[in-house]
């Protein structure tokens, strides 16, 4: 009977500590902390995680390349990918966010183009205790600030400063002559689209210039007709704004049937594989960049949270940051398109990826997202290649 006994109590500590060793999300309402860490960070470092991802629709050149971008990422530092297209409506995309979740992936890194999408995606989320960040789009800042309150699995938001992606724009064009600008671009209410024609209206006029008109469009299919339009009531324009690398064939064959060719400096945002070409050719004259580098950056958040290091500010609340534009033009192209659209290198290398991570990194802080956002560009990223 003594040595039952004993069996028994040995039978009990094995299972308790075997219950204790287990790591289990909590079934109970209140959010569950972090996994913990280990001091050396290692210990996560060999774990693949499956991370949820999707794109506004695919199919569209620049969409594609923000949902590439995440990815490249995640592959890069080992872990699996569930990617998901919502295909141009915001009730898709929810129901994108609501699959990921039934699916029990481990995280989701979103772009919520529909804006109102975000704080439902972050119910669904918190439901469901899997961590989740934001990128590119990412909806309206007080819905943002109300996650980073009240929902622990929200691990922050990274977008491109698009004030002052239009801004300097507005600055290139004036420098190169242009004083009467038309602007075209996708919806009203797309906050990527409404922030630059802020900072490229409110810089061109303060510089001098005029705006003449703004033509939006639901999609690029648009954007031939309407370009053709606004061009032919101002046919004085001398340059024209493209909020986005879509609308650059369409304001091109606008301007084309027009004969205005020669009158018209094209000018724009978020450059794309197609439009670089252009830059090089000098039928564009000139853009910025910058708004895909939030996606190479968002998911280290989330395998960050997932390693038991949550990225938090000053304040202790899961960051909001924005990526900074950098100029491309004829003078810079050919070194963009080797570090942007190329095999043999990437805007990130897996080295300044394993820096944002603590399973590589155990001193990574919020202020490493902070450094590197104010200081990379087009220079850092050749340097970090070997290109430079």
């Amino acid at each position: 009977m003594k040595i039952r006994r004993i069996i028994a109590v040995l039978l009990v500590l094995v299972m308790a500590l075997s219950l204790a060793a287990c790591g289990s999300k909590d079934s109970g309402g209140s959010a569950s902390p972090a996994p913990a860490a280990s001091d050396s960070g290692s210990a996560d470092a060999g774990k693949t995680y499956t991370i949820g991802i999707n794109t506004w629709g695919s199919g569209v050149p620049v969409l594609d390349m923000f949902g590439d971008a995440v990815e490249y990422t995640l592959t890069t530092l080992g872990h699996k990918v569930n990617r998901m297209s919502d295909d141009f409506t915001a009730d898709k995309e929810l129901q994108n966010a609501q699959n990921m979740c039934a699916a029990g992936v481990d995280g989701i890194v979103f772009q919520a183009a529909a804006v109102s999408t975000v704080p439902q995606i972050g119910v669904e989320c918190a439901k469901a205790k899997i961590p989740f960040s934001f990128d590119v789009f990412v909806g309206e800042d007080p819905d943002l600030e109300k996650l980073a309150e009240s929902n622990e699995f929200y691990c922050g938001a990274i977008d491109l400063d698009m004030v002052s992606d239009g801004a300097a724009i507005a600055q290139m064009a004036f420098d190169n002559g242009c004083r009467k600008a038309c602007m075209i671009g996708g919806n009203i209410g797309d906050n990527n689209m409404d922030q630059r024609s802020q900072g490229f209206t409110e810089k061109f006029t303060a510089l001098g210039g005029e705006v003449l008109a703004e033509a939006r469009c639901t999609d690029n299919s648009e954007c031939p007709t309407k370009a053709l339009d606004m061009l032919s009531a101002h046919k004085d324009a001398d340059c024209v704004y493209c909020f986005v690398g879509d609308y650059i064939e369409g304001s091109l064959t606008a301007i084309g049937n027009l004969g205005l060719k020669d009158n018209i400096q094209v000018y724009v945002s978020c450059v794309d594989e197609g439009t670089a070409k252009y830059i090089k050719e000098g039928t564009v004259m000139g853009g910025n960049d910058g708004i895909s580098l939030a996606c190479y950056i968002s998911s280290t958040l989330v395998l960050n949270y997932l390693a038991g290091h949550k990225i938090v500010d000053a304040n202790g609340k899961a960051p909001r940051l924005s990526t900074h534009p950098f100029r491309v033009d004829q003078n810079n192209v050919d070194n963009y398109m080797k570090v942007f659209f190329s095999d043999s290198a990437a805007p990130f290398t897996k080295s300044m990826l394993e820096e944002l991570v603590y399973t590589y990194n155990p001193d990574v802080s919020y202020q490493d997202y902070v450094d590197l956002i104010a200081n990379i560009n087009l220079d850092y990223m050749l340097e970090s290649n070997g290109l430079k």
